[in-house]
């Protein structure tokens, strides 16, 4: 039986207009940056708890924190991401949302970075001692708010150079500290991992991998001869050897969490994409990150400090890591080993990680 024109038009209609209402469904989504209240098993939020995204003037810049816990007389638990500029805001709220039960967990988008990003702060100058002062200042702004007197810290990647400069100079400010991915020695750090990276692909017979890098060269007090574009090109590389994340060869499971993540707009998805060049993070990379040499800057901290590495770390090599640990001078220091994790252990074994935080950390030091 041959369908009547009206009823077929209509059909064709319905299923436009059931199509629109997605699109615009999915959009209005996107557009609309929110973290969800923290509820109980019914649905209901938790009396006492918090779950805001704000935005706060640190450094006379506009940055952005999320803060979330079932209990605001938690400890705080201040993140500082990696990168630099490259925020996990969304990675920590998958993995590490077990948390939210005993601390305030506070993931911050330092200047530049995920909700921090605009295109006056991609092409103004950065340095480490500007972020150290922003670090420093939020820090003062979350104990106040909370009416604490001291905070906890993590440190990933990047975070872990900003968290040691940090607790370095405001011990008073903190419980512990919690380096993971920690960098160190950062000029040793990257001859390593850019031996390891030929090595591998060496044994796998890559040759246009091997080509790459022998053209890169080695690396000269941390810097290629063709400045960050070199370590660019290292980074891809050992990306796909598994130095990077464990038994992985991309980075593609990590960057779908942050991108989905309710707490960013579209606008922020896009900004995301565009840290990787940002001029002004890799003139800092190039001219203070990479050269920096936290053995000889920092041998000593007053406060605790634990190191949680990734055993096939080779991003910022643990095996540096490790030295350093031998090395440095604390009240009291604790290195873990995630042996199924390179260099992000937080999310790679996220389980191992949360419970630690709760049943070590917070308990040996609170």
């Amino acid at each position: 039986m041959i369908e009547p024109k009206k009823g077929k038009w209509r059909r064709i209609f319905m299923i436009i207009v059931i199509l629109l209402v997605a699109f615009v469904g999915i959009v209005i989504l996107l557009a609309y940056p929110h973290t969800p209240a923290i509820t109980d098993s019914k649905g209901n939020k938790i009396p006492g708890s918090i779950a805001k995204l704000e935005k706060i003037k640190i450094g006379s810049v506009d940055q952005w924190i999320l803060m979330r816990s079932e209990n605001t007389e938690n400890p705080i638990l201040l993140f500082l991401h990696g990168g630099p500029c490259l925020s996990e805001m969304g990675l920590v709220r998958h993995y590490n949302s077990e948390l939210e039960k005993n601390f305030i967990v506070v993931n911050w988008d330092h200047r530049g970075a995920g909700k921090s990003y605009s295109k006056k702060l991609a092409n103004s100058p950065m340095t480490i001692e500007q972020f150290v002062s922003d670090g420093h200042e939020i820090v003062e702004y979350l104990k106040n708010r909370f009416h604490k007197d001291k905070i906890y810290l993590v440190g990933h990647s990047w975070g872990s150079l900003l968290g040691m400069l940090t607790i370095s100079r405001y011990p008073e400010s903190f419980y512990a500290y919690v380096g993971i991915g920690q960098c160190s020695n950062m000029p040793e750090g990257e001859r390593i991992s850019y031996e390891y990276t030929l090595e591998m692909a060496k044994k796998s017979n890559n040759q246009k991998a091997v080509k790459e890098l022998e053209d890169i060269g080695y690396p000269v007090n941390g810097v290629y001869k063709d400045g960050y574009s070199g370590t660019i090109t290292q980074r891809k590389w050992l990306i796909k050897f598994g130095g990077s994340l464990y038994d992985k060869n991309s980075w593609n499971p990590l960057i779908k969490r942050i991108l989905l993540t309710k707490e960013y707009s579209l606008i922020d998805r896009i900004n995301f994409l565009k840290v990787a060049n940002m001029p002004s993070k890799i003139k800092m990379m190039e001219t203070e990150i990479l050269r920096i040499n936290l053995i000889k800057k920092i041998p000593e901290v007053r406060i605790p400090i634990y190191f949680f590495l990734g055993r096939h770390d080779y991003e910022v090599p643990s095996v540096v890591a490790e030295k350093y640990f031998e090395i440095i001078k604390a009240p009291k220091k604790e290195l873990i080993w995630f042996e199924e994790s390179a260099h992000f252990p937080c999310y790679e074994e996220a389980d191992k990680f949360n419970k630690l935080m709760v049943g070590k950390v917070l308990a040996e030091t609170n």
